[in-house]
């Protein structure tokens, strides 16, 4: 069987935009999850797939670039389709368009199997290994490499894990990590620029009653920022991004 590629429909909600009446990333980023569940179901690889084996899909880095953010009511195609594979990892391509076939952003995933009794990575199963990956588009340039590590926050703030914050996974899900990194952000950036870019890096679980420590500070390179987010229980590191911003309106 090949690995075609799918498209899902959806449209934004009130509740999924900001204060600027667009759509935010965390909402986007959860468009993308949907199609890619959505792709995974008719390839018979979903999650739901995976959990009959004690497995399941776990995201370890993602890359997604903004160039406009739709607003509010304004319909979108995510198109999806599994655009590599290796040993262990998985890899995954997305478009956002408007109703007018604009292209609104894109974005490039790394998807690992994680075993459920463990909670131990594990090899692709056969499951997936049968699938031929043959992409009917070319594969966006994936992130690579590390990213610069954080050494002196400028800005930081706890955040307790709660009942809401965790997935199907029993943890805590990807978007909450990715939303957690953008509020730590200082507030005038907030308000007067626009994410352009995020670099993140998913390394470790963390679940319910543990406090996430978020930390961020200024890049080298203006309008960029490094983040780290770690567990206040154990001190491991969850999550690392890099965020590029540009001002509003350009």
């Amino acid at each position: 069987m090949k690995a075609v590629g799918g498209a899902s429909e959806f449209t934004v909600r009130s509740h999924e935009i900001d204060y600027r009446g667009q759509a935010t990333l965390p909402a986007l980023v959860s468009y993308m999850h949907e199609a890619a569940w959505d792709n995974t179901v008719t390839l018979g690889i979903s999650m739901y797939d995976l959990l009959k084996q004690d497995m399941t899909w776990v995201l370890q880095r993602m890359r997604v670039e903004m160039f406009r953010y739709p607003r509010h009511s304004e319909e979108l195609t995510v198109e999806t389709w599994a655009s590599g594979r290796e040993r262990i990892f998985m890899h995954r391509d997305f478009r956002v368009y408007s109703a007018e076939r604009e292209l609104l952003g894109q974005a490039t995933s790394v998807w690992l199997v994680m075993d459920m009794v463990k909670r131990q990575l594990v090899s692709l199963p056969e499951l997936i290994t049968g699938i031929e990956v043959a992409p009917t588009e070319p594969p966006l340039p994936f992130a690579k490499g590390k990213l610069p590590q954080l050494k002196e926050p400028t800005q930081e703030q706890q955040i307790p894990v709660r009942w809401h914050d965790i997935d199907l996974n029993r943890h805590v899900t990807n978007t909450r990590y990715l939303q957690w990194v953008l509020d730590s952000m200082p507030l005038e950036v907030l308000q007067q620029k626009q994410l352009r870019e995020i670099d993140i890096i998913f390394r470790a679980e963390t679940a319910l009653g543990d406090t996430v420590h978020a930390a961020v500070a200024p890049a080298e390179v203006a309008d960029t920022f490094l983040h780290k987010l770690s567990s206040q229980e154990n001190g491991k590191e969850l999550v690392q991004a890099q965020t590029k911003w540009r001002k509003v309106g350009s």
